[in-house]
Order: C-alpha cells, then structure tokens, then sequence
C-alpha cells in the first residue's frame, strides 16, 4: 500500500474499528495490527496515521467527547434547577449514546496515561456543578450548603447512576435522570426544608 492509501481511509472509520474492539477486548488486549486489519489498511500505514496505540486512544478520546463539553458549557445560567436538570441528564443521555467509550473507561481503569485525563474530567465537571449550586444558593433558590462537598456528591451520583445501568441495564435513561434530579434536588432545594 503506497503513502496515498493511507489517506483514503477515513480518520472516522479507524476510530469507529478501534472503538469497537477497545470496548469489546479491552486497550490492553487489542492490538494496532488488528485495528489495521479490520479497516483494510497495512500496520504500518496505520502507524503513518498515529505514532502508536496510546496516540490512537487519545485521538478516540477527543472525537468521541467532543460534544459533550460544548454542551456543558452551554447550560441555562438564569435558572439553577434548569441548569442542574439540564446538566444531569445530559450526563446520562451521553453516557448512554458513548457507552463504548465508557465502558473502555470503567474497564481501563488503571491506564496509566489515562489517570491526568479523569483527574482533569472530574475537576471540569465538579467546577460546572458548584458553580450551579453557587448560583442557586445566591439566587435563594438552593440551601446554603457545603458547595464542594455536594458537588462531589452529585458527581458521584451521576456515575454511579451511569453504572448502574451500563452493568445490569436497569432503569430507563430519561427516567432515570429523572428520578436523579429529583432525589437531589429534594435535598438541596430551599423550599423542601
């Protein structure tokens, strides 16, 4: 295969390949030359594209969550419960169009090179969370409270939730969420005291 094939396979049908056979055996167990195969391209063209698997990976990464983060950033600022509705249930609605890719991260877990990258998640996320509770504390619509504790309390919530339904298939996604923003938000609301 010359130096020109190597282009004509998409970017998008290598990761879709390396999706699928991360999340179905596992990173450590899937190797560059299978992805290669499975896309009709030769190892080492496949290495012309990305320098080795962790680059793959992280290039897997950035495509598949790329939405997400726009998306979060984008929540109703003039209205804390809306926000926080909004912020759950996109949550688990994106957990469960990507479930490959979270169950690569609940399977991975101890991927060395992915540890800064969850760090990193978790702090985004949890700074998105305080700053609704902060605003809805301000705007009296939230019990004062523990800001940083019930954010990493919410969080926690939410994954757990993701989980929940990645590994036993219970609960109905929209339903879910649901229920969620309600338990919580009946805990942190002003007017449940």
């Amino acid at each position: 295969m010359n130096h020109r094939s190597v282009n004509k396979v998409p970017s998008s049908k290598i990761l879709k390949v390396a999706l699928a056979l991360f999340s179905s055996r596992g990173y450590s167990e899937t190797k560059m030359a299978e992805i290669a195969q499975n896309v009709g391209l030769s190892v080492g063209a496949l290495y012309l594209r990305f320098k080795n698997k962790e680059e793959l990976f992280w290039e897997l990464i950035k495509d598949q969550s790329k939405d997400f983060i726009d998306r979060t950033k984008n929540l109703p600022e003039d209205d804390p419960l809306k926000a926080l509705r909004t912020y759950i249930a996109l949550n688990i609605e994106y957990a469960f169009q990507k479930r490959q890719l979270i169950s690569i991260f609940f399977r991975e877990y101890n991927l060395t090179f992915l540890k800064p990258l969850r760090k990193k998640f978790f702090k985004t996320q949890h700074e998105i969370i305080k700053d609704i509770l902060t605003a809805g504390i301000k705007r009296g619509t939230f019990r004062p409270m523990d800001v940083e504790d019930t954010a990493s309390i919410i969080f926690a919530s939410i994954r757990g939730a993701i989980l929940l339904k990645l590994i036993f298939g219970i609960g109905d996604v929209k339903a879910m969420s649901n229920s969620l923003f309600n338990l919580i938000t009946n805990g942190i609301r002003k007017d449940a005291l």
